[in-house]
Formats: C-alpha cells, structure tokens, sequence
C-alpha cells in the first residue's frame, strides 16, 4: 500500500467536485472546532475524529481519505468496529479493520455487543441502537461515519413509506450532536456510491463484503436491490434526485421548527399548552406546533392517537378532564391547558422518613426538599421523624388558626391544583396525623410559632418520562 500520510491528488477519474464538498464540510468542521464550542488550552488541542469502521467499501474510504488529510487540518484520528456477533464472519471482519487501521497508521477499537434483547425493533434497528450506544461512549469530539448520497436516497424512501413528515424526509443531516460532548459528521453524505467504488479501485483498498447486503429480507436491502433499479430504468439520476429532495425537505423542517418554537413561547406557560392561544393559529400550525411540543418531551404519537388527542383537546366537554394514554405517559386537558403526565395516578408507597434523608424518592417519581419557612412545621414535630404515603379520602386541613378547616379536595379544586399532583403528592404525617401538603400548604396545629422559622416541604415531580419507558 503507497505511503497514506501524503495527500495524493485527486485523479481526474474522480468527481472533483463532489470530493471538493466533502473536503469543504471537513475542512469548515476541524477548522471550527466541531460543531459547537469547545473550552481549549492554548494553543488548542487537535480535533480527535473517530470513524465508525465496518471495513466495508464505504468506511474504508472514508478511512483511508482521513489518513490524508490529517497533515493539513490537525486531527487525531481512530477508528472503531462494532462486533455485533451476527454472521460467521464476523471474527475475521473484526481482524481485518484492525488490520487496515494499523496500515493506515492509526488504530481500531473492537467493541462486542449483544443483540439479545431486541424490544421488537428487528436485527437491523437493534443492531443500529447497538453501533450507536457505543459510538457514544468513545474518547472523542467526533463520531464519522460513511454514508453517502445512496444511503440518503435509501432513507428517504424508507421513510416516505412510513408515511413520515418533513422532518423524516429530510432524511440524514450532515452533522449533528450525537450527546453532549461527540459531534456525528457525515462528510461524504453528498457523493454517489459510484465516487466510492472508483476511489477504493484507484487506491487498491481492500474491503470486506457483509453477505447479508444481499439478504432482501431487510427493507433497506429490498429497496436499494429491487427499487432503485427501477426507479433509475425510469430516471437515470433518480438516486441523485432523490437526495436533492432531502435537501428540500430539511429546509422546510427547519422553517417548521423554528415556525413551532416561535409559536410556542405564545402558546405556553410552566411546560403547559394553553389551548385558547392553540385556537387561534391556523389548523396546519397547530397541528406543528402540537408535534414539536409532544417531541420536546420525548413523544412521538402515531397518526391515529395524533388525532384522537385533538380530538380530545378541542371536542369535549368544557368541564371534563379527558386524557389520552399513550404508552406509560398521558395527555391530560385541564383548566383549557393540557399537560403531559405520567400515565399511572398511583401514589408511591407509605414510608418513614428523615428532615435530613436525601431528596429523591424513586419509587414517588420526585424530590421532597424542605426549606425554612415562617409557615413550616415547627422542627420539635420533625425530631423523630414523619411519614409520607398518599390520599386515601377525607383529608381536611386547617392552614391557620383563624380559617376554617376544609377538606383537601376543596383546597387543591381553589388553588388550581391538578388531579394528577392530588393523587401522587406525598401527603406528610406526623405522630399518625395529618400536618402538611407540599404545594398546599401545613396544617395550623403544626405551623411554627410566629417567632420562629419552621420547615416547608417543597415536592417536585420527576419529568414525565424519565425512569420509564415511553
């Protein structure tokens, strides 16, 4: 192999200028750092890229292109294969990009994965879940990976026949943040597979070939094997016209989203979506602005619970508190708002606690903090201890001694205090009675005299969806 650390000129068999976009996407990433900001040394520190390394055609070019390119933009560059344990092979391919790395001059991880548990995703969704779980934890700024203009065709396809949006249809972005400290880049997403392939000959690469790329019982295989050729017998440059589409589609997802953003500030308050500002966008911006609000909670609905939840929302009765369960979270409407909740109502278990024990709950979902107030429970009630559990019917408090004592539920139903929040708010128990709501208030028999600082329970839910699977 001919010495890899010299940048060899392109060969006039070469599209120069798709390689040019891809040098220019490469280029415009070392040479800002990533995509984001980075706090630096001075002078500061190489840009350490990691290409995800099948030792397929695809990621051995890209590799190999790397290699000569580190001389002028200053990187550090690895690489790392997935062993996903799937083909017989696959002990060999292992070997093999740690073969190349090493001639390339850089070296390979080699992370195994297990693909036992599939949660109904299929071998080609968990196997992808798998790749990027590990790309995830790698020592690096960037995760780069070989797609091309093929693979982004593929995906749009893939994706117009799930019946996706514009979002979808744009199909893959160029870069993205993979997590908080690893960029994703995609440098050669615009070059056809043909670029590729003439690359690879040029420079005598060897590469493996996975024979499930045969295997059409995979939808991706299926359409790149028996689709594509179609659709080119009809349109020779379906495959690039098809990828300028993506194009298209990406700048219509981003004017969606920023559309949706600028919405909701007009349309929200405390993470809630107030339906009398909903109302009065058109039909196409609500139903935006209700995809991006579900989306900044992790949510995705399919079409059908999509619109029974604005069904929900506008169609019925004006003093009823629908919800729509989705999975193990719900939509609740309530007071013209709707909210996003946990799905179970049950509160957590009796327990017995500390003023001093750590703040979160697991099994409530929640915080329970205590501040000095002048409105607390006195400290002598909380030496020994009190006990938090639920409602179990008939609570009543009393929040000063020259109010009347009023049941719970009336309490909460004045204060606007959701039905949810009754029903999993820790209720505070001291000496087998009830002295205290978190966000309502403690009853007069334990408050703290008026020349003192009591303690206030403070109670804050855990997001929606974190801790559950949704």
């Amino acid at each position: 192999m001919a010495n890899l650390k010299n940048k060899p000129p392109l060969n006039a068999a070469l599209n120069s200028e798709a390689w040019s976009n891809a040098q220019t996407i490469l280029t415009q990433f070392c040479r800002n750092g990533g995509q984001r900001p980075r706090f630096q040394s001075q002078p500061p520190e190489p840009l350490r890229l990691c290409v995800g390394f099948s030792g397929g055609l695809d990621s051995t070019v890209l590799l190999h292109w790397l290699s000569t390119q580190q001389a002028e933009l200053d990187f550090q560059l690895s690489a790392i294969h997935v062993h996903h344990g799937l083909s017989p092979n696959a002990d060999a391919w292992a070997e093999h990009a740690s073969q190349i790395a090493q001639q390339l001059g850089t070296t390979c991880q080699i992370a195994h994965v297990s693909l036992t548990n599939l949660h109904g995703q299929g071998i080609e969704g968990g196997a992808r879940k798998a790749r990027y779980a590990v790309f995830a934890k790698q020592p690096c700024d960037a995760i780069l990976l070989a797609h091309h203009q093929n693979d982004q065709s593929e995906t749009l396809l893939i994706n117009l026949l799930r019946g996706s949006g514009p979002a979808g249809l744009a199909a893959m972005p160029v870069s993205r943040p993979l997590n908080p400290q690893i960029d994703l880049l995609r440098p050669l997403l615009q070059l056809p597979h043909t670029e590729l392939l003439q690359y690879a000959q040029l420079h005598k690469l060897k590469w493996i070939e996975d024979e499930s790329n045969s295997n059409t019982d995979f939808k991706r295989n299926k359409i790149r094997h028996e689709l594509v050729p179609l659709l080119e017998s009809i349109n020779p440059k379906a495959i690039s016209t098809i990828a300028r589409s993506a194009i298209h589609q990406s700048d219509a997802s981003t004017i969606l989203l920023e559309r949706a953003q600028d919405d909701l500030i007009h349309c929200s308050q405390h993470d809630a979506l107030i339906l009398a500002e909903l109302e009065k966008l058109s039909p196409a911006r609500q139903r935006n602005l209700l995809h991006y609000w579900l989306t900044t909670h992790g949510l995705n609905l399919e079409l059908r619970a999509f619109d029974e939840l604005l069904r929900v929302a506008f169609s019925a009765a004006a003093d009823a508190c629908p919800a729509l369960v989705w999975r193990n979270t719900a939509i609740r409407r309530y007071r013209g708002a709707l909210h996003i909740t946990r799905a179970s109502l049950i509160a957590g278990p009796e327990q017995n606690r500390q003023l001093n024990d750590a703040p979160h709950i697991t099994d409530w979902f929640g915080t329970l903090e205590w501040v000095q107030d002048e409105h607390g429970i006195a400290e002598h009630f909380l030496t020994n201890g009190y006990r938090i559990a639920g409602r179990s019917g008939g609570e009543s408090l009393k929040l000063a001694r020259n109010r009347p004592t009023r049941s719970l539920k009336a309490q909460c139903q004045a204060l606007g205090i959701a039905p949810w929040l009754r029903e999993t708010t820790p209720l505070i128990y001291i000496n087998q009675q009830f002295a205290a709501m978190p966000g309502l208030g403690v009853h007069a028999d334990f408050q703290a005299s008026a020349d003192q600082m009591g303690w206030l329970p403070i109670w804050t839910p855990s997001p929606p969806t974190q801790g559950i699977d949704s």
